[in-house]
C-alpha cells in the first residue's frame, strides 16, 4: 500500500491515475495528522495520504479550561 503527504483536493491513484477514487477511512494520528485511506475503483488500488495541519497543538489548559472553570467555587 502507497503512503501519499500531500493535501487530496483532487486525488487521483498513484498506480492507474484514475480519478474514480473513494476515501474509506480517515484517522487522526495526532493534533496536526490526519490520515486516509483511499480506494481506487480502476484498478482497485488502496492508498494512504496524509494530511499536516498548520495548527500548534493545544496545551493542556487550553483544552481543559473550558470545562472546568464553570466548576470553581470562588
Amino acid at each position: 500500500m502507497a503512503s501519499i503527504s500531500r493535501p487530496h483536493h483532487h486525488e487521483k491513484c498513484p498506480r492507474c491515475g484514475s480519478a474514480l477514487v473513494s476515501i474509506e477511512w480517515d484517522e487522526r494520528v495526532n493534533a496536526r495528522e490526519v490520515q486516509d485511506l483511499w480506494h481506487c475503483w480502476n484498478c482497485k488500488n488502496e492508498f494512504v495520504t496524509t494530511v499536516t495541519s498548520g495548527e500548534k497543538e493545544p496545551s493542556v489548559t487550553e483544552i481543559t479550561a473550558p470545562f472546568f472553570t464553570s466548576l470553581l467555587v470562588e
